[in-house]
C-alpha cells in the first residue's frame, strides 16, 4: 500500500487539530484566557507551602495574579491586586505574612476587605460599607491531596468532577511523594501549547533526546483517557529500572505499588505529572505569559526515606543532584525544539499531521477546541 495512503488512514482529520494560527496572536491569547484558563480548575501549588497561619502562595493564571492565603487553617483565594492603586500585594511565590500591600500598607482581612488603611480618617474617610466595596475579588479554591487548585470563574463542575478518576491518582501521589528535591521556573519563547505537546508523546525521543531520555524508556507507549485528561505509560529501560531499584533500596525511598513504569499524566489544560518507577514524581505546569511565551514551572519529589541516617548525607545529595541535573537537561532539550516549533508555526497555514503515535496530542487538541467553541 502507498505510504501516503497508509498515513492518511492513521492520521487524525485536520478539523481535529489546532490550526497553526491559534498558537500566536494577542486575540487568540485573550480568547484562550477567557474560555480555557478562567473556566478550568488550575493547579497553583501545594499545601506544603500553606501549612501555617498566614502562609501564602501566588500564581499567575493567564495574566491574572492569584493569591491563596491560610487564615487560621482556612484557605482562601483572591485577586492578588490591591484595590487602592493596584499594586500586587504579595510579591513572592510563597511565604508567610498577612495580606499587606507593599505600596501604601493597606491591610486586608480574611474576607478580602481593607481593614487597615493608613490615614483613612484624614485622607479617605471610608466607612465600613465603603471598605467592603473595596474588597479583593475572591476566587474558588479547592484541594485534592496536597495539590491546590483555583478557578477564576465560579460556574461549572467542582474540582472532583473535573478530575474524575485522576483525583484518586493525586491522592496517592500526595501521600507518597513528600520531599521536594528541586524546583525552578524556566522562561520559554514558545506558546504554552507547543511547549506542552513535547511532553505528550515519545515519538520525538530518539531525535530530541538521543543521549538522555532515549536510554531511559523503552519504545512502548500505552495511552488512556479520563475526560479531558490523559495518561501515557512507557516501560523504563532495564538499566533505568535497575538504577531506581538500587537507589530506592540504598536510600530507603518508598515506591508506589501502582505505578511501576514511566507513568505520565496530563491534567487539562497544562498540568503534567511524570512518575518514574514509582520512586520519583515530576510536576510541571506550562504557564502562558503571552501568545509567544510561557513559563515552565517544574518540581521534583521523592518519598520520605525509611533510613533517616541517609537524609542529608552525601550519597542522598549525590542522587538528588543526579536526578535534578538529568531532568533539567531533558527540559533544555525540549525547550530547544518547542521554541523551534513555535517559530515554524508562525510561518505556515495547514494544520500539523498527527500520527497514531501522537494520539495524546490529538486528544489534547480535541479538548482545547471544545473549550474554545463552548459558550
Amino acid at each position: 500500500m502507498d505510504d501516503r495512503v497508509q498515513q492518511s488512514r492513521l492520521s487524525f482529520p485536520p478539523d481535529m487539530v489546532i490550526p497553526p494560527q491559534r498558537y500566536s496572536g494577542e486575540a487568540n491569547h485573550a480568547e484562550e484566557a477567557a474560555r480555557v484558563f478562567r473556566r478550568c480548575w488550575m493547579f497553583v501549588g501545594f499545601t506544603d507551602d500553606l501549612r501555617n497561619d498566614n502562609d501564602f502562595i501566588t500564581a499567575d493564571i493567564a495574566g491574572t495574579s492569584v493569591l491563596v492565603q491560610n487564615f487560621d487553617g482556612d484557605l482562601r483565594a483572591y485577586h492578588n491586586v490591591c484595590t487602592h492603586r493596584y499594586s500586587l500585594i504579595h510579591l513572592r511565590p510563597c511565604g508567610n505574612g498577612k495580606p499587606v500591600c507593599p505600596y501604601h500598607g493597606w491591610v486586608f482581612n480574611r474576607d478580602g476587605v481593607p481593614v487597615g488603611i493608613p490615614g483613612n480618617r484624614e485622607h479617605f474617610g471610608l466607612d465600613d460599607a465603603a471598605k467592603k466595596r473595596l474588597a479583593l475579588r475572591r476566587f474558588e479554591v479547592a484541594v485534592r491531596g496536597r495539590f491546590v487548585f483555583v478557578r477564576l470563574e465560579p460556574a461549572g463542575p467542582g474540582l472532583d468532577e473535573q478530575l474524575g478518576a485522576y483525583g484518586a491518582v493525586l491522592d496517592h501521589l500526595s501521600e507518597l511523594f513528600t520531599d521536594r528535591i528541586d524546583e525552578g521556573v524556566l522562561p520559554w519563547n514558545a506558546n504554552w501549547k507547543a511547549a506542552l505537546e513535547s511532553a505528550l508523546e515519545v515519538y520525538h525521543v530518539d531525535a530530541t533526546h538521543p543521549e538522555t531520555f532515549k536510554g531511559y524508556v523503552k519504545k512502548v507507549w500505552v495511552c488512556s483517557y479520563e475526560g479531558e485528561h490523559s495518561r501515557g505509560v512507557s516501560q523504563l529501560s532495564d538499566g533505568s529500572a535497575r538504577w531506581w531499584d538500587g537507589v530506592s533500596q540504598k536510600m530507603g525511598l518508598p515506591r508506589s505499588d501502582r505505578l511501576e513504569s514511566y507513568d505520565h499524566y496530563l491534567i487539562f489544560p497544562n498540568l503534567a505529572i511524570g512518575v518514574s518507577h514509582g520512586a520519583l514524581m515530576s510536576v510541571q505546569t506550562y504557564d502562558p505569559v503571552g501568545p509567544d511565551r510561557c513559563d515552565l514551572h517544574f518540581r521534583l519529589f521523592v518519598g520520605e526515606t525509611s533510613k533517616p541516617q541517609t537524609q542529608g548525607g552525601a550519597a542522598r545529595k549525590a542522587v538528588e543532584a543526579n536526578v535534578a541535573g538529568f531532568n533539567r537537561t531533558i527540559l533544555g532539550e525540549d525547550q530547544r525544539v518547542a521554541e523551534a516549533t513555535h517559530k515554524g508555526l508562525k510561518q505556515v497555514q495547514a494544520p500539523a499531521v498527527l500520527g497514531s503515535c501522537e494520539e495524546r496530542i490529538a486528544a489534547f487538541h480535541r479538548a482545547w477546541l471544545a473549550r474554545m467553541a463552548a459558550e
